[in-house]
């Protein structure tokens, strides 16, 4: 049995934090967890995730900032995921995954999310996840966190805020096309809540797998 998962969301909504909270449970329940982050997650993406995220490629354009984080993506799919997958009660935690090129670029980027998804697909090699948490929270609110915690702005993050709304309205259209694994929470919450509604559905999945190994 192994299982799939991805957390989704705009910088701001507490996704980081719920997926180390859920990997430490579904460790301590057994489980032969693996959890990594996008970009990156291989030392071909980390090189590609500073290129990605430096302030110094003000001018990279739509098209090349979406076939870096494909690139990114292609290395961990064959290097990480697919090997981990194949070992018993295996489950690979992601901070984003394909989702996030749909929304971010397909969306924030407006090159259209029927543009963007089929090259997601060919990408990812259809390794597509069982599970997609998107911790949906509004800009206004993403931004009162990031101040808080002082954190600097990437080159992604720097985008004005018709960007990020353009990016939730791309994640609230996936939220519609993929209702089988997509499930949406108020991230809006304390972080206790979020994860207490996490568990609840991850639960039902983890025994929905049980009965059908």
């Amino acid at each position: 049995m192994s299982l799939f998962v991805t957390f989704e969301g705009l910088d701001g909504s507490g996704k980081t934090t719920q997926v180390q909270r859920t990997a430490t449970w579904l460790a301590e329940q057994g489980y032969d967890v693996l959890v990594k982050r996008e970009p990156g997650g291989t030392n071909l993406g980390e090189a590609i995730r500073d290129i990605l995220l430096d302030r110094r490629w003000a001018e990279m354009t739509a098209r090349t900032e979406f076939l870096l984080y494909s690139a990114s993506r292609a290395q961990l799919v064959e290097e990480i995921i697919k090997p981990h997958l194949e070992k018993p009660r295996a489950i690979v935690i992601l901070d984003r995954y394909h989702d996030s090129s749909s929304a971010y670029q397909g969306g924030g980027r407006e090159l259209g999310l029927d543009t963007v998804e089929p090259m997601n697909q060919f990408a990812t090699d259809l390794v597509i996840p069982a599970l997609t948490y998107f911790l949906d929270v509004e800009w206004t609110t993403c931004q009162q966190r990031r101040q808080k915690a002082r954190s600097a702005d990437d080159r992604l993050e720097s985008n004005a805020r018709e960007f990020f709304e353009r990016t939730r309205a791309a994640y609230l259209e996936l939220y519609e096309r993929y209702p089988d694994r997509f499930v949406r929470i108020d991230a809006s919450r304390s972080e206790d809540d979020v994860f207490a509604e996490i568990l609840k559905e991850l639960r039902a999945r983890l025994h929905v797998q049980m009965i059908q190994h």
